[in-house]
């Protein structure tokens, strides 16, 4: 079997509870700027690859899992991200509400 003809996997997960362990959690890159919340985990293969999703005001962008410099009440990165502008409290609340409602309607149908 050749290289090509390996199909690419991905799965997305989520948490049920917002904020969650991971999901709902702020993000703070290097220069200490809140830039939004994890929206959600993908997990690809081949190769192995874990990103966290993160949702900020009108963008979402993949932060691989080794740009994470800690994990606590919240998520700690060591990249400057250049993707998001800085949010404030207010959109915190927001995005989760977003997030939570993106959650709850894929188990409402």
């Amino acid at each position: 079997m050749q290289a090509e003809d390996v199909k690419k996997i991905c799965a997305e997960l989520y948490e049920l509870n917002m904020p969650g362990q991971l999901i709902g959690k702020e993000v703070v890159d290097s220069k200490a700027r809140r830039i939004g919340i994890v929206r959600n985990l993908r997990v690809s293969m081949p190769p192995i690859k874990t990103e966290l999703i993160v949702k900020g005001l009108d963008v979402e962008f993949p932060v691989n899992i080794e740009n994470i410099s800690a994990v606590g009440t919240v998520i700690q990165l060591n990249i400057a991200v250049k993707e998001a502008e800085e949010i404030e409290i207010h959109d915190i609340l927001k995005l989760r509400k977003e997030i939570w409602d993106e959650v709850k309607n894929c188990f409402e149908g």
